[in-house]
């Protein structure tokens, strides 16, 4: 397996996702609150515009309709009457509601007209009844025509008449003029009322904003103990404040603990280096002879092997938080921890390594990294098993997974320990210090390495002395 994992990738595409969705929203108006203001008003106008349009519409279509209706009761009205009212009585009986009347013979020899503008002479006026309005049975089916803003309709009665009735719709597209000016002034004033109310709310609504953008100018000038305690953290804003609080926090410990790292670090190095500057100045101010230049040279191998050790550590330590490539292959466990207890052996003789398990334990996983696991827990082993003393290797299934258990007959860690010997520089109790282990990055390390494989490292309460359990996941097939 080689770079980095797919849920590492997902992690690094989602933040980067993230920032483009907030530099798209940067390219808005200069502030939120403004946004907010703005798309408000422009959803408030599309509403008046889609409502006041419908209203016209409708209100349009239905004069227009009633326009029609009129000329077409008028003219069954004409169809009734007929006969019974000479030709003028007819025509006057037929005007009003805007409707001019026009009713002249076939051939033309004699017409009678009568308009809207004034009642008709002797029309009296029934109780109950509109003054100027004929009382309408039914609807005659003739068609209304139209001319420019004129509508019309025409029908030959009875006796050789022919009857015109039309109605100037002028009125009906002035009166929707008017309302459509009247829309739009109310229009723009509740537009301007709601922006000014929008931008109040807003403003109100995102003052926790502002207040974090002037703790976080805070905490860059220096006082890093701000923090915003939001009251709720059930609403957008109170989750925004309580994330920016915890990772204010998390940055705070990360300070803390890269801090703590770099004093650790300087300080074991601190050691070797001091012991290369005490030999080298040794050679330097005397002249020792043979016997003495050899120990001097075997002590600053010694330091010098000490000191590269520890900076392979922190690098390994570093690559670990960025994602170690791995190379993938077939490794018999049982085999690998047999190699790496042959060479724990040579450097110490004498203690007594068994290596014990069930033959044909396969893992996928890098050969190399896995060998620096087994060898950490030797080597954690070894330091604190005293003379005599065994360390035990065991390698078997459990379940889907392989186990490998690195056991020692040493003091073991005290329950309160347990967790500080997988941190960075953690030692546990004074068998496991500087003196007879290391700088306290090897277990780190084998835990970060396990879990780079997809497995884990745990201490195991299985005995008098310690036992180091390494679960990782068996390979196919």
């Amino acid at each position: 397996m080689t770079g980095p994992s797919p849920a590492r990738a997902a992690a690094v595409t989602k933040p980067a996702s993230l920032r483009a969705r907030i530099r798209a929203a940067a390219r808005g108006p200069a502030s939120l609150r403004g946004r907010v203001t703005l798309g408000v008003l422009v959803l408030l106008a599309l509403i008046l515009a889609g409502l006041f349009t419908a209203v016209d519409v409708a209100l349009s279509s239905r004069l227009h309709a009633d326009a029609r209706t009129r000329l077409t009761d008028r003219m069954a009205l004409a169809e009734q009457l007929q006969g019974t009212l000479s030709m003028q009585r007819l025509a006057d009986r037929l005007r009003g509601d805007g409707v001019v009347v026009r009713l002249c013979t076939a051939d033309g020899s004699a017409c009678a007209t009568a308009a809207s503008d004034a009642p008709p002479p002797g029309a009296g006026r029934r109780w109950g009844s509109r003054p100027g309005r004929p009382a309408m049975t039914r609807t005659a089916a003739v068609p209304v025509e139209t001319a420019g803003s004129v509508i019309f309709v025409r029908q030959n009665l009875a006796g050789d008449q022919v009857l015109t009735l039309s109605l100037d719709t002028t009125q009906i597209t002035d009166a929707v003029q008017r309302l459509i000016v009247f829309e739009v002034a109310g229009g723009v004033l509740a537009l301007v009322l709601a922006g000014f109310a929008s931008a109040r709310i807003s403003r109100a609504a995102l003052r926790p904003l502002d207040d974090m953008t002037t703790l976080a100018r805070q905490i860059a000038a220096g006082d890093r103990g701000q923090r915003l305690d939001p009251p709720r953290s059930d609403t957008e804003l109170g989750r925004t404040a309580a994330a920016f609080d915890a990772m204010l926090d998390e940055l705070e410990a990360g300070e803390v603990r890269m801090r703590s790292f770099l004093s650790d670090a300087s300080h074991e190095l601190r050691t070797p280096l001091a012991g290369l500057q005490a030999n080298a100045e040794l050679l330097l101010r005397e002249n020792p002879d043979r016997e003495q230049r050899e120990r001097i040279a075997v002590a600053m191998v010694r330091e010098s092997r000490r000191a590269a050790r520890l900076v392979d550590d922190l690098l390994t330590t570093a690559r670990l938080g960025q994602g170690l490539p791995l190379v993938a292959e077939r490794v018999d466990l049982l085999v690998l921890a047999g190699t790496e207890a042959d060479r724990a052996r040579s450097l110490s003789p004498a203690l007594t390594f068994d290596v014990a398990g069930e033959p044909g334990l396969f893992v996928d996983g890098d050969p190399v990294r896995l060998g620096q696991i087994v060898t950490n827990l030797l080597d954690n082993a070894r330091h604190a098993t005293p003379r005599g003393g065994t360390v035990s290797v065991l390698v078997r299934r459990h379940g889907p997974r392989v186990r490998l258990e690195v056991s020692d007959t040493g003091p073991g860690v005290p329950p309160e320990e347990r967790t500080l010997i997988f941190e960075r520089f953690g030692r546990g109790d004074a068998s496991r210090s500087r003196h007879t282990g290391g700088a306290g990055l090897g277990l780190p390390i084998a835990r970060g390495l396990a879990e780079a494989h997809g497995g884990q490292l745990t201490y195991a309460d299985a005995g008098p002395g310690a036992t180091f359990r390494l679960d990782l996941p068996a390979a196919a097939g």
